[in-house]
């Protein structure tokens, strides 16, 4: 084999990676002076970082297949924490980027830069010392992710001990390829040296962004915005450059053509630095960060297409007259093969990447797999498979042995080709589907069972691509031992095909200074300042007040102790790779989940949690929507809350069972909880005003067989995990819940509009706004986002398990009369009438739930019960179940509270005494509002407390 260098004599630059590589002796100038390529190249270095490369080439995409099992099977390999889906998710993803492509980019860098430069790797003995400093890292790095290790920004999740041990790593690699390239025998630089340079410099600076400084130092929409660049930067400055260094010298040296344009390389390259780093805010458009920037993201993601179609344009140019050797059977046609299939895939997800950064594309498929679909087919799809070409390219050089298996070669191109490409289509197609049915209101658990058997498919289609990978590990190990012993005596020398477009004068855009100082430095500099450091400094949008729903500016409050705590182990956990936590302004995601997010409500979040999944629903208005114990079931087991979740469980919060064989929740557990209580709270009690759940009316249907079905079928998936397959509340979760779900065999309701006593039975609308409302502080959520033929079909269903339906008359509704307009008078004359009633023997002076005969009070069923706190906020533990407005208090006075000690007080109160009854009690809880609002009220303490 022979290494060449273009002549000083001529002045003709070599126009491709044969300038110092291997090639047909046809196509080399007889006045170049030929090395032994031996000279060059350390084969023992070479093939220890190749062997690593291949041990977790084939390791990281089969956890990727136990992540994909885990979402049609959530508790596969789950009965320790080591192995939940939020633990290994991350391992996958850094082991991909770090270990499978990293790993492959070192190993074939150490081969192509001295062969392109002429000369030996400078301080080639870093090399060995780097080899076990990178493994060891990636290795402790997996296995502290998987011990709960996690500094919550993705792709920067490792451990500081790791990310340093990386940095060193990187910083050395830099400092070898720089030296080699300052001492190159070579007068031009190659391209594929170009995109190398690039790479090592912007990542030299771009990790310590995310690793260092990220997870510490920067909070709110700052986090957000600055962390949308670092992941970008990871992919787009670092596996993108780095990825087509490798096709641009394996591809040209596999099918032995020179390099088709020169002059597109070099529009190609600096497309790709001037855009790249300033598109990391595209994923996350319609969020609180300034919109400025967003559209700034999106019209460089837009321009993106340039460099994507130039630099796949050079690729199929260079492989005119060859395309014949992708049928052929040698290690360099496999090579080809790969690199010409990735570069199909960097056409496509690049394209996916490009529309994907449009607003209206974002709305649709954001959050969903459409993302992932793009990923696969960019990181693994084109990286990834261009690290396996440049394995099969280098591997009989550096073993001294070919090929042993065509066959092998055979089948792990074709399951690859098939497993990549099934998966792609697939995921793409999952996220246009579950886009729509998210935006025509589609229950969220609904859209998660649609994409079940798409998830299926999705692991086979992977399971696919692995086997081609073991394949891939097996033939080379095996080429290694048995492959037949390859021919080193140098060929004759040729004449050189003259090259399609040959250079010229070296320019100054090609030189090492220019690529250092202009792409690495200046551009990734100008990218942070326009995208981060200008919003702070105009403060666009990034101010610390919020709004409340009725337009009052009050300032947000730190996390306490506990709910600090519950954010550590929510990131430990990995919830937040299935949870996003921003509520968008599109497709109905206010109706859906609550009010819009603002960016001051970030303020003490270091880091931030936006996410950029949603296998789950949203999480960030979660707060006061169940009550704590519909938390503690569901972390117990999900399904038997909601029989559709695909949640894992994670028993391990739970500390052994108490003398009632109840698991109970460990401190962390109990966190946990509090920080998911606290999410979108900081703006007030904004669930008093949230439309989609407010009715006055219900639904009635007739009791058709049809509408029995629909019910059934609801129930099963709603409603069976808390009040049984029989209706009794003795459904699986039942143990956890305090209050006991409502036992519907008995027929009694808690909250009714009939008259005649306090356990009447309901009307259909009555049940229909409780189903719709839910009972807030308790178990039972709003069903709102259920269409309402589903709530009024339950409605029906749940008669059965009660004869009371059918032996007994539904009563006439009361009625309410015109409510008369509230004073300070009405407030005293509801005081009076408050204690004579004796209702402050239950509720309290202060209606706070804490009158002298609270602890005693129980209900129809011997379950304690507590009287509600009038003062507390919508959801919190103990207060009113259905809201504070009037005509629902004025109802419950009158009516009762059925099945509980709470009469029916329209025999003994007048309409007019009860309607100041109700304003009383609504002057409680408007006081207590008033005083949260003027603790929190912008004034001037707002100025101190900002930032």
């Amino acid at each position: 084999m022979r290494s060449c260098f273009c002549s000083l004599r001529n002045k003709q630059p070599c126009h491709s990676p044969f300038g110092a590589g291997e090639v047909d002796s046809q196509e080399m100038p007889e006045e170049r002076e030929v090395y032994q390529e031996e000279t060059l190249v350390n084969h023992d270095l070479v093939k220890r970082w190749a062997y690593a490369t291949l041990v977790w080439l084939t390791l990281y995409p089969i956890v990727g297949v136990i992540l994909s099992i885990k979402f049609h099977h959530p508790n596969f390999l789950n009965e320790i924490s080591w192995f939940s889906f939020g633990r290994l998710r991350p391992v996958h993803v850094n082991g991909v980027i770090f270990g499978a492509f990293s790993t492959g980019f070192i190993a074939l860098l150490y081969y192509f830069v001295p062969r392109i430069c002429g000369v030996r790797l400078y301080k080639e003995q870093w090399g060995y010392l780097t080899f076990w400093l990178w493994n060891a890292a990636i290795l402790l790095g997996s296995l502290t992710l998987m011990a709960g290790f996690n500094k919550g920004i993705e792709a920067g999740e490792y451990p500081v001990w790791v990310g340093v041990l990386i940095m060193i790593v990187l910083v050395m690699t830099t400092l070898q390829v720089y030296g080699t390239v300052f001492r190159r025998r070579e007068r031009r630089v190659y391209v594929a040296l170009w995109y190398a340079m690039a790479a090592l410099i912007w990542t030299a600076m771009n990790y310590p962004l995310g690793n260092f400084i990220l997870p510490f130092w920067i909070n709110g929409v700052n986090s957000a915005a600055l962390h949308g660049l670092y992941l970008h930067y990871v992919v787009g400055l670092w596996i993108t450059p780095a990825g087509l260094a490798l096709i641009y010298f394996f591809l040209p040296s596999s099918v032995r053509n020179p390099l088709y344009s020169h002059k597109l390389s070099l529009i190609g390259f600096w497309s790709i630095a001037f855009l790249y780093p300033f598109l990391g805010i595209h994923h996350y458009l319609y969020s609180p960060i300034a919109e400025w920037t967003q559209t700034v993201a999106i019209a460089y993601g837009i321009l993106l297409i340039i460099p994507v179609w130039t630099v796949t344009t050079n690729f199929f140019g260079t492989m005119l007259g060859k395309w014949h050797l992708l049928a052929g059977k040698r290690s360099y046609d496999y090579a080809a093969k790969f690199l010409i299939l990735g570069a199909v895939n960097y056409f496509v997800g690049c394209f996916q990447g490009s529309v994907e950064a449009l607003r209206r594309m974002q709305q649709l498929t954001h959050f969903n797999d459409f993302t992932i679909s793009h990923s696969h087919m960019t990181v693994f799809g084109t990286f990834v498979i261009w690290v396996t070409g440049g394995l099969y390219y280098i591997w009989p050089r550096v073993t001294g042995r070919e090929l042993w298996s065509w066959r092998l070669a055979s089948w792990h191109f074709w399951l690859v080709l098939f497993g990549g490409g099934m998966m792609g289509v697939i995921l793409a197609a999952m996220g246009f589907i579950q886009g729509a049915m998210l935006e025509y209101g589609v229950n969220f658990t609904d859209s998660v069972v649609e994409m079940k058997p798409w998830w299926e498919a999705r692991t086979l289609s992977g399971m696919a691509m692995d086997v081609g990978m073991a394949l891939f590990f097996y033939n080379l190990w095996r080429s290694a031992r048995d492959g037949a012993p390859i021919e080193t005596t140098p060929v004759s020398p040729r004449p050189t095909a003259e090259a399609r477009a040959p250079m010229h004068a070296s320019g100054p855009l090609e030189r090492p200074s220019a690529i250092i100082l202009i792409a690495g430095v200046a551009f990734f500099l100008l990218a942070i300042a326009i995208q981060w450091l200008m919003p702070i400094a105009l403060e666009s949008n990034y101010e610390l007040p919020v709004r409340t729903v009725q337009g009052i500016q009050i300032l947000p409050t730190d996390y306490t102790e506990q709910e600090k705590l519950g954010r550590k182990v929510y990131i430990r956990e990995g919830c937040w790779y299935c949870h996003s936590q921003y509520v968008r302004p599109v497709t109905g995601e206010d109706n859906r989940w609550g009010p819009v997010s603002q960016a001051g409500e970030y303020t003490y979040d270091i880091p931030h949690l936006f996410g950029t999944r949603r296998i789950g629903p949203d999480l960030f208005r979660v707060g006061r929507k169940y009550g704590d114990d519909w938390h503690v079931a569901h972390h117990w087991e999900p399904r038997a809350v909601v029989s559709d979740s695909i949640m894992p469980s994670f028993r391990w919060l739970f500390n052994p069972a108490d003398a009632n064989g109840i698991p109970q929740m460990s401190e962390e557990g109990k966190a946990l909880i509090a920080y998911l209580q606290r999410l979108g709270t900081q703006i007030g009690d904004w669930r008093e005003e949230f439309l989609p759940i407010s009715v006055n009316a219900g639904t009635a249907l007739d009791p058709k067989r049809e509408v029995f079905e629909i019910g059934k079928r609801v129930y099963a998936r709603r409603c069976i995990g808390c009040h049984g397959e029989k209706g009794d509340g003795n459904g699986p979760s039942a143990r956890f819940l305090d209050p006991k779900p409502r036992d519907f065999t008995r027929g009694i309701f808690k909250f009714r509009s009939t008259g005649g006593g306090e356990n009447t039975l309901p009307l259909d609308a009555d049940l229909y706004r409780t189903v719709t409302h839910g009972l807030w502080g308790t178990a039972m959520p709003a069903w709102h986002e259920i269409s309402e033929l589903e709530r009024a079909s339950v409605v029906q269903y749940i008669k059965i398990f009660s004869d009371r339906w059918k032996n007994e008359a539904v009563p006439p509704p009361i009625t309410i009369p015109p409510e008369p307009p509230a004073d300070s008078a009405s407030v005293d004359r509801g005081r009076a009438v408050y204690a004579e009633a004796g209702c402050l023997g239950c509720h309290g002076p202060q209606g706070k739930g804490d009158g002298p005969l609270a602890p005693i009070l129980r209900d129809v069923w011997g379950n304690p019960v507590r009287p509600a706190n009038f003062t507390l906020p919508a959801g919190a533990p103990g207060g009113v179940k259905l809201g504070h407005d009037a005509r629902h208090l004025f109802t419950v006075v009158m009516t009762g509270v059925g099945g509980t000690p709470m009469e029916a007080f329209s025999k003994r109160l007048t309409p007019e005494q009860v309607w100041d009854v109700v304003y009383f009690v609504r002057s409680l809880y408007l006081q207590a509002r008033e005083e949260f609002l003027e603790k929190r009220r912008v004034g001037a303490s707002a100025q101190t407390a900002r930032r």
